[in-house]
């Protein structure tokens, strides 16, 4: 160490978290799209859901939106009840597309046919998260191959299995239909509604680990420890800077005093308090922006529909309808839509006969009276056979 150098400073290393991932159709030399850059976009939109309250919020309620009070079938009664698979009704299966549909933009089932090929035998969920497209075939102009695998990050573990897409006229038994919403400029995968809206979600989780990581975390940086009795060896360094890290880090040790055994005076180490920055305020400040970045995201009008407490509280009974109203005319009823396009489609190919189901709408109900909303009294929401 030359002679110049006074003094040195200990390195912490964090984590940081990288930018947001990219909406991308990434080529590659394997047979599949990649789904985003490093082919785990569908993993960190499940990452994002987990770890942010609202968001989760808003997608698992729009969920239940969306399968309201159950479905009927006016012209196959049976259907609704009848099991679609081993374990499965209708309503099992399209609940949990539902949640892809919402949290994806898609989703996707597995079909079954018949010996015969005259009939479906069995209809499937098949996670939206775990499947990918194959490439366009360049002659027939259309995608030919669905590849699905348990975990995407590690396919030496876990073997990619290649399925043909969906068709009434050949291919093999087991096949994969794939839904998604449509997005320009993509030829293979969705965007989710919200996807305008993810910086805001990713702020909201940032700012949950920030003081999470204030509290496990509770000596650093509101100290600064000079020891004063020269510069020890690196692996000294390592050995004193880990057992500070053990007595004095975490929340259960936040408040403990520091003891300081010292050959004199002269060689105690000099303790500093830094006094803390103002970020945690700084981003308390923005959280209201935040929440309204993700409602607007979600299509939102009034996060207090959802169980989300808002600057803007609702206001007259008028006003509350009217919020319920455009949620689901605009945002529930066209998710049904879609769903029910394509299980009319599945489950009348089936069962041999034309079934055409209906959702009928959740029942909301005032306070006091109980009385049904008569918002609700319209029709169900159906959707004509593809």
């Amino acid at each position: 160490m030359s002679e110049k150098q006074k003094y040195q400073l200990g390195q912490l290393k964090f984590t940081q978290e990288p930018l947001l991932p990219i909406f991308s159709e990434t080529f590659d030399k394997k047979p599949w799209v990649y789904y985003g850059e490093a082919n785990l976009m569908p993993q960190y939109l499940i990452s994002r859901w987990n770890n942010s309250a609202i968001h989760k919020a808003i997608v698992v309620s729009k969920k239940e939106q969306i399968m309201g009070d159950g479905l009927v079938s006016l012209n196959n009664p049976m259907a609704a009840v009848n099991f679609i698979n081993d374990a499965e009704n209708v309503s099992d299966v399209m609940e949990k597309c539902a949640l892809d549909l919402v949290l994806f933009g898609g989703f996707s089932l597995n079909i079954v046919w018949s010996r015969d090929r005259k009939s479906i035998a069995e209809i499937y969920h098949c996670d939206f998260s775990r499947v990918r497209s194959g490439k366009i075939n360049q002659e027939t102009d259309k995608i030919e191959k669905y590849y699905y695998c348990a975990d995407w990050s590690n396919i030496k573990k876990f073997p990619v299995e290649e399925f043909d897409c969906f068709s009434q006229e050949d291919g093999d038994p087991s096949q994969i239909y794939y839904f998604k919403q449509y997005s320009p400029s993509n030829s293979y995968y969705p965007h989710p509604d919200y996807s305008g809206g993810l910086a805001s979600i990713e702020i909201d989780v940032n700012i949950k680990e920030f003081h999470a990581n204030n509290l496990k975390n509770g000596m650093l940086p509101s100290l600064w420890i000079n020891m004063n009795n020269g510069i020890p060896g690196e692996e000294e360094q390592r050995l004193v800077t880990r057992g500070l890290e053990s007595q004095f880090s975490s929340v259960n040790n936040a408040g403990r005093p520091i003891i300081s055994f010292n050959e004199s005076k002269e060689l105690s180490p000099e303790i500093t308090q830094i006094q803390t920055s103002a970020n945690d305020g700084y981003y308390q400040a923005i959280y209201d922006d935040i929440i309204r970045s993700i409602l607007s995201a979600h299509r939102i009008s009034s996060g207090e529909l959802f169980g989300i407490s808002t600057a803007n509280k609702l206001g007259s009974k008028d006003e509350i309808t009217t919020h319920i109203e455009y949620i689901r005319k605009t945002v529930i009823m066209p998710y049904q839509k879609q769903l029910l396009g394509v299980f009319n489609k599945m489950v009348s190919l089936k069962f041999g006969v034309p079934t055409t189901f209906e959702i009928k709408p959740m029942s909301i109900y005032e306070a006091g009276d109980i009385v049904q909303n008569p918002l609700v009294t319209d029709t169900p929401t159906t959707s004509t056979q593809l």
